[in-house]
C-alpha cells in the first residue's frame, strides 16, 4: 500500500512516522509527474516544492493555521495532501480542479491566486486578525524568490517588519521565476545561497550547545547574541535582517531533515520571520533540471521523450516576437521590455541578437510600461510585451506615465481573450474594457498571425514620426487561430464579407474582431443558408479603438435593419457596447453577444469548453445570430 493512500488530509501526515515522508514525498512526486504530462500544466516549479511543501503541513496545523502561495501554481502536492489526491487526475480539465489555488475548491485554499507578488500583503492582513483574535496561530506566505521582483512584496515586507505578527514567510528560492530571474534582488539571493554551510554549522552548533546540561539555553543564547553583534558590525546582515526581520537560511528546500526542525524553530520567534529555502526547480525529472525555463508551463507531453519541439505552425506569440525582432534589426531605436517572461512572449531571440537594447525587469509590469514611457520619451521606440491578464495591473501607468505624457509606447498584450488551461486568474478579457478609457488610445486585435504582422509593422511606422505619439495597444491571443473561411472586402481599418442572399435590400450586419473571426463567419454562412432571402454582412475590425470614422463604415451599419456585435471579452465597458452608444448610431439598438457578468470569471477547461461556457462558439453563436436576424423578420 502507497504511503499517499493513508493520507487524507493534514492531520494524517501529522501522524505519520517521519521515516516515511521522504517516500512519501517521492510518492507526490510521481503523482505530478504522470498527471501534468497527461494533462500540462506548470511542472517544474511543482517538482520542487514538493518537500517544503509537506513539511509546511507537517509543522503548521492547517487549516486553522493558513498557508497562501504566491501565485498559487505551485501548489500541486499542497493539492493532493489536503484531500484532492484521487481527483488529481483531473488537473486544470473541465470540471475539475484548478491548477492554481482556488477558494472554491478547499478549505485548504486560502486564496484564489494566479497573479504574482500580493501573498504576502494578504497573509498580513490574516496575521492581523489572528492578532486582534488574541488566536497565537501563524500565518504562512509562500513566495518564490521571482516574485521578490514585485514591488508589493516590499511594501508588505515594509509594514510588517518588527510587528510582532506571527507571520512566516517562506522565500522558495529556486533561481528562476519563468525566466531566468534578473536584477539586484537576484544577485543578493545568489550570494545568501552560497552560504549553506554557514547555517549547517549554525544548526549543528546549536544543537550541541542545547544538550549541554544547566547551561544549554544559556549558550545558544549567548552565541546568537555574538552572531548578531558580529553580522551587524561585518555588514554580514541579510536585506531582512537589515529590515528587521528575524531570518533562518539559507536551508536545503528538498532535505525534510532539515526543513521541519527549521519550521518548529521558526515558530518559536515571536515577530515575522523569514525562511529561506533553496529548492531545485524540476526536481526528480532530469529534463526539467537542465530545462527549468522550458518545463515551467507544458502541454501534454510523453514522459520518455520530454517535451517535443514546437510546431510548424507560427503561433501568435512568435508572430509577434519575429516582427519585433525584425523591427530592431532595421531600427535602432526599437527596444523591448517584459516581465520575467522572455520567451512566454516570444522575445527570446531579441534578447540574444539586441541584450542592450532589451530589458527584463522581473515581476513588475508597472515598471515596465513606465520605463516604457521614459524610453519613448528619450528618444527610443519602446516596445512593452506582457500577458492581457497581468497587464490589468498597468491601467495607472498606461494612463499617467504614457498617455498623459504622450509617448510613443507600443504595449503588446499577448494571450488576450479566453486563456483556457489556466482558468479564472489568467482570463485575458479585462483589457479592453480599461484601456478603452483611457482618451485617445488606440488598439488593435488581428484575426490572424498576417494581421498581426500588418499591425505591427502599421504601428511602428506611425512611431517613426518624431515629436509626441498616442500609445498604441496590439493585443493577441494564445496559440493560433483558424482563419476565416471567406474573401474579404478591405476597407482600410476593418473588412467585410457578405453571406445569403447578396442582392437582398434588406440586410443583418454582424461585427466582431480578433480570434472570434473565425467563428462569428462560419455561423453567418450557416444562419444565411438557413434564413432564406436574408443577407448577413460580417464586419471585422482590425483596429477596434477608435471605431472607425468614415461614412462608409457608419452608413453600413446605420442602415443595417438589425446590428449584432460579438465580442470575446467583457460586456460592460467592451467595444459592443462603444459602438451601441456612439452619437452615429442615432439611438439605434444592437444585440451584443460578450462575456457578460454572470460568467466572468471564466473556469478552466479546453478552448472549446470555455467558449461554449460563455456562447462564443460556433453553434451558440450561430443559434444567437438565427434568432435575432429572425426576430427582425417577424416584426
Amino acid at each position: 500500500m502507497a504511503i499517499l493512500d493513508s493520507v487524507r488530509c493534514p492531520a494524517d501526515l501529522r501522524q505519520l512516522d517521519k521515516r516515511d515522508l521522504a517516500p512519501l514525498a517521492e510518492e507526490i512526486r510521481a503523482v505530478i509527474l504522470r498527471t501534468a504530462a497527461r494533462n500540462g500544466g506548470h511542472f517544474a516549479s511543482n517538482l520542487g516544492a514538493v518537500e517544503l511543501t509537506v513539511a509546511l503541513h507537517r509543522v503548521f496545523d492547517t487549516p486553522e493555521e493558513r498557508i497562501l502561495f504566491d501565485v498559487g501554481h505551485q501548489a500541486y502536492a499542497h493539492k493532493i495532501l489536503t484531500g484532492r489526491a484521487d481527483r488529481f487526475d483531473t488537473l486544470r480539465q473541465w470540471g475539475g480542479i484548478s491548477g492554481f489555488t482556488n477558494r472554491d475548491e478547499s478549505p485548504y485554499d486560502t486564496v484564489t491566486a494566479g497573479h504574482s507578488g500580493s501573498s504576502l500583503s494578504v497573509a498580513a492582513g490574516i496575521a492581523e486578525s489572528e492578532r486582534l483574535k488574541g488566536s497565537g496561530r501563524w500565518t504562512v506566505a509562500v513566495v518564490g524568490d521571482g516574485s521578490f521582483t514585485n514591488g508589493m512584496i516590499y511594501e508588505a515586507l515594509n509594514a510588517v517588519a518588527g510587528s510582532g505578527l506571527r507571520l512566516c514567510i517562506v522565500l522558495n528560492d529556486n533561481s528562476m521565476s519563468i525566466s531566468q530571474n534578473v536584477g539586484g534582488v537576484s544577485r543578493h539571493f545568489s550570494r545568501i545561497r552560497t552560504s549553506t554551510g554557514y547555517f549547517s554549522f549554525k544548526l549543528h552548533l546549536k544543537r550541541f550547545f542545547s544538550r549541554v546540561p544547566g547551561i544549554g539555553g544559556s549558550l545558544v543564547r549567548g552565541a546568537r547574541a555574538v552572531r548578531d553583534f558580529i553580522k551587524r558590525t561585518s555588514g554580514a546582515e541579510t536585506f531582512f535582517e537589515k529590515l528587521g526581520l528575524e531570518y533562518i537560511g539559507p536551508v536545503d528546500g528538498n532535505d525534510l531533515g532539515r526543513l521541519i526542525p527549521v519550521f518548529e524553530e521558526a515558530k518559536t520567534k515571536t515577530t515575522p520571520v523569514v525562511v529561506h529555502c533553496v529548492t531545485k526547480k524540476g526536481r526528480g525529472y532530469p529534463d526539467a533540471e537542465q530545462r527549468p525555463e522550458r518545463y515551467h508551463s507544458v502541454g501534454p507531453f510523453d514522459v520518455e521523450q520530454g517535451i517535443p519541439d514546437a510546431p510548424a505552425v507560427s503561433s501568435f506569440t512568435q508572430t509577434a516576437g519575429e516582427v519585433i525582432t525584425a523591427l530592431a534589426e532595421a531600427d535602432e531605436r526599437i527596444a523591448a521590455i517584459t516581465a520575467a517572461m522572455t520567451d512566454g512572449c516570444g522575445l527570446g531571440d531579441f534578447a540574444a541578437r539586441f541584450p542592450e537594447r532589451f530589458f527584463d525587469v522581473g515581476i513588475a509590469e508597472e515598471h515596465a510600461v513606465a520605463l516604457a514611457g521614459g524610453l519613448a520619451l528619450g528618444g527610443m521606440r519602446p516596445v512593452a510585451v506582457l500577458y492581457a491578464t497581468f497587464a490589468q495591473r498597468v491601467f495607472d501607468q498606461m494612463w499617467h506615465d504614457v498617455r498623459l505624457q504622450r509617448a510613443g509606447v507600443i504595449l503588446a498584450l499577448s494571450h488576450a481573450g479566453l486563456v483556457p488551461g489556466d482558468g479564472v486568474t489568467h482570463q485575458g478579457i479585462w483589457d479592453v474594457a480599461l484601456f478603452t478609457r483611457i482618451p485617445g488610445i488606440e488598439i488593435w486585435s488581428p484575426d490572424t498571425t498576417e494581421e498581426l504582422k500588418k499591425a505591427l509593422l502599421r504601428t511602428h511606422e506611425r512611431m517613426k514620426a518624431d515629436g509626441p505619439q498616442m500609445p498604441v495597444i496590439v493585443r493577441y491571443p494564445k496559440g493560433t487561430a483558424q482563419a476565416a473561411d471567406c474573401a474579404w472586402d478591405k476597407r482600410g481599418t476593418w473588412k467585410s464579407a457578405d453571406f445569403g442572399d447578396t442582392a437582398a435590400e434588406r440586410y443583418a450586419v454582424l461585427l466582431t474582431y480578433g480570434r472570434l473571426t473565425g467563428s462569428v463567419v462560419a455561423a453567418a454562412r450557416k444562419a444565411a443558408g438557413e434564413c432564406p432571402g436574408r443577407r448577413i454582412t460580417v464586419i471585422c475590425l482590425e483596429r477596434i479603438a477608435p471605431l472607425p470614422e468614415t461614412e462608409e463604415f457608419r452608413s453600413l451599419v446605420r442602415e443595417a435593419d438589425r446590428v449584432l456585435f460579438a465580442e470575446e471579452g467583457i460586456r460592460s465597458g467592451g467595444i459592443g457596447e462603444g459602438l451601441a452608444s456612439a452619437d452615429w448610431m442615432a439611438g439605434r439598438a444592437a444585440a451584443i453577444r460578450a462575456i457578460g457578468e454572470g460568467e466572468a470569471f471564466v473556469p478552466h477547461g479546453k478552448l472549446d469548453e470555455v467558449l461554449r461556457y460563455v456562447g462564443l462558439d460556433e453553434e451558440s453563436l450561430c443559434a444567437w445570430v438565427k434568432e435575432e436576424t429572425q426576430m427582425k423578420n417577424d416584426e
